[in-house]
């Protein structure tokens, strides 16, 4: 199974979670889907060293935070099992990047959900009443993260063990060039040449 790290407020994490979905239609791809923390990780606190930080993201006030609260709703939906976490993470993605509905408000996790078809009086309760398990749950996603020493989304971890950010501009337009472009990225990531960094000028 294929691992993929995201962050609902990056734009590069939601490609990356439609690529994977084509993939798991078409090719029969298994991604297990984890979170990440942009804020946690470009937290000033965290600044003397990004993978052993001091400020956590799951400790946080969902109040005041930009995207604790998506994550957590990520793991209430997680909770109707691994079809219903899908579906909702990509409703989510969509709800937000392309109907620019906010991350902070619970209405838009409440639209995704719907969307997704899920148990919404369960999801609801699991959201706000199971919210400290869901804040463990979130802890053990972000510790990962950090041994694997990922700083961006969507990072991929492929059954190999090699692992990388991999941010495209534009989601491919077939399945065939879904394949393809992911063909490419996971032939850089097993070429000997051991490329680490391809990135063009803005």
């Amino acid at each position: 199974m294929i691992t993929v790290f995201f962050d609902f407020s990056c734009p590069f994490a939601w490609r990356g979670l439609e690529l994977a979905e084509v993939l798991r239609q078409h090719e029969g791809f298994e991604f297990e889907l984890l979170h990440f923390s942009l804020e946690q990780h470009n937290h000033p606190e965290n600044a003397a060293n990004r993978f052993e930080p001091t400020w956590f993201a799951h400790q946080q006030p969902t109040e005041e935070s930009k995207t604790l609260l998506s994550l957590l709703g990520s793991l209430a939906a997680k909770q109707q099992g691994a079809e219903c976490h899908r579906a909702f993470v990509l409703e989510l993605f969509r709800a937000h990047h392309q109907d620019r509905l906010s991350l902070r408000d619970p209405e838009t996790l409440k639209t995704a959900a719907q969307r997704a078809n899920l148990d919404l009086p369960r999801f609801e309760y699991d959201l706000h009443e199971n919210r400290d398990a869901l804040r463990e749950e979130l802890k053990e996603d972000l510790s990962d993260a950090c041994r694997l020493k990922v700083f961006g989304t969507p990072t991929f971890v492929l059954e190999s063990g090699d692992a990388a950010y991999f941010r495209f501009r534009e989601l491919p337009e077939t399945p065939e060039t879904a394949r393809a472009l992911w063909d490419l990225y996971t032939q850089v990531l097993a070429s000997e040449a051991r490329i680490e960094t391809v990135k063009k000028p803005r």
